[in-house]
């Protein structure tokens, strides 16, 4: 049974979940980089509240909602997973832009020497 106090933090942790979702979906389908930066921080905000309210739940002796922890574990795990693969494709492209960067200035520098 939980307290009034408990489902208070686990209502606002269910909702931050959700949040964290949310903006990593839109991540993956960023378009403009001044958003990808906003996003990006909105979601460091998120999993550090994240990250506080389930602090206090773990730290609450009185809570033995066992079931709802793993659960939460395995939300880490998941978001984890989908940060990484954001995180990998904008490295790709990060990558990939730098490389046809380099090949514009061997061309410019060809063409320049003509």
């Amino acid at each position: 049974m939980t307290t009034t106090e408990q489902q208070v933090l686990i209502d606002n942790l269910d909702a931050i979940s959700e949040q964290c979702k949310t903006v990593l979906n839109r991540l993956k389908s960023k378009n403009d980089l001044e958003e990808f930066d906003e996003l990006v921080l909105n979601l460091q905000e998120l999993v550090v509240k994240r990250q506080n309210l389930l602090n206090v739940l773990i730290a609450d002796y009185s809570f033995t909602q066992r079931d709802y922890l793993e659960h939460q574990l395995e939300l880490t795990l998941s978001l984890e997973v989908k940060a990484k693969l954001v995180m990998n494709s904008l490295h790709s492209e990060i990558h990939l832009g730098k490389k046809n960067q380099r090949q514009l200035d061997v061309y410019k520098s060809i063409d320049s020497d003509r």
